[in-house]
């Protein structure tokens, strides 16, 4: 990372949700089969992480049956996948980036991701979105995050 440049500070949440977002956006966006398998295996990565982060951490989000028919989906890596599972897939990806966001403006928050990433990024989005998503899962390994004060139906996600 550049010594004078300005420290991007997500949340684990906001890092996974960006994650979730930039995979739909990739697997949307795949023009052949190639592109949408690394695509699909891109996806992959960001809900096995999610699942077990959620998990650990106790998050209300993404639910069970969500984390499986991402992975399930992802994981066949176009082999017997249909445009409606493509479909499904894309748009739970999206409510749950919006969920473990809650309120927050995920057009902002990926700005600021994206600004991370020109600051200090190697490598493609994704990539270095995971790399920060498994530095921050560690860190709270170690230093749980302190108790939120503020309510409501995902504030556990944060």
């Amino acid at each position: 990372m550049n010594p004078c440049s300005i420290p991007i500070r997500l949340t684990l949440a906001e890092f996974c949700a960006i994650a979730l977002m930039e995979a739909a956006d990739t697997v949307e966006a795949a023009d052949d089969a190639a592109a949408f398998i690394s695509a699909l295996d891109g996806n992959e990565a960001p809900w096995l992480n999610l699942r077990e982060i959620g998990t650990r951490d106790k998050w209300a989000v993404p639910s069970p049956r969500d984390g499986d028919r991402a992975i399930k989906c992802s994981s066949r890596l176009g082999r017997a996948v249909t445009a409606a599972d493509i479909a499904a897939l894309i748009t739970i990806n999206r409510r749950v980036a919006e969920d473990l966001v809650d309120d927050g403006d995920l057009s902002r928050i990926r700005a600021r991701a994206r600004l991370g990433y020109r600051e200090g990024g190697g490598g493609d989005f994704l990539s270095w979105l995971m790399a920060q998503i498994n530095k921050k899962a560690f860190l709270h390994l170690v230093i749980p995050p302190a108790p939120r004060r503020r309510e409501g139906r995902h504030a556990a996600a944060r």
